[in-house]
C-alpha cells in the first residue's frame, strides 16, 4: 500500500494571477460570479485583469459580507476560491484554508482536512490556486 504524503502544513497557497494569465485564463471572469447582486450592477461588464485588486476590494468589502457568499451548497472549490476573494488573496496555509472551509460549509474535518485540501488543490487548475512555492 502507498504512504500517503503528508503535506507540509507552512506552505502557504494563494490565487496564482500570473499562473492564470499563462494559462489563458481570466481572474476577472471568475471573480465575476461572486458578486453580490449590487455589485454586479455597478461594475461594467468587461472588467479587466488590469483591475483585479479593485476586483478582490469589492468582493472583500463588500460581497464576502453577505450571507450566500458562501453556503453549504457551493461546489466545493468554488468555495475555496471564494475564500480567496473574501481574504484579499492573502496567502494562508492549508490548515486556515480548511478552518475557514469548515466555518462556512459546516463541520466536515474529513474534506477540509490539510491532506485532502493539498490533493485537490495540487489536480485543480481551473481557479489557478497555487503554492507560493511554485513560483
Amino acid at each position: 500500500m502507498a504512504k500517503l504524503e503528508s503535506p507540509p502544513t507552512e506552505t502557504r497557497w494563494t490565487i496564482d494571477l500570473n499562473w492564470l494569465k499563462s494559462n489563458n485564463r481570466s481572474f476577472s471572469v471568475l471573480a465575476k460570479g461572486s458578486l453580490c447582486p449590487s455589485c454586479r450592477k455597478k461594475i461594467k461588464a468587461n472588467v479587466s485583469d488590469s483591475k483585479a485588486p479593485d476586483l478582490l476590494k469589492t468582493i472583500r468589502n463588500c460581497c464576502s459580507k453577505h450571507p450566500n457568499f458562501i453556503t453549504p451548497g457551493l461546489p466545493f472549490q468554488e468555495s475555496v476560491f471564494r475564500i480567496f476573494l473574501a481574504n484579499g488573496n492573502k496567502p494562508v496555509t492549508l490548515n486556515e484554508l480548511g478552518d475557514r472551509l469548515s466555518q462556512y460549509r459546516g463541520i466536515n474535518l474529513y474534506n477540509t482536512s490539510a491532506t485532502n485540501l493539498s490533493r485537490l488543490l495540487k489536480n485543480a487548475e481551473y481557479y489557478g490556486i497555487r503554492p507560493l512555492t511554485d513560483k
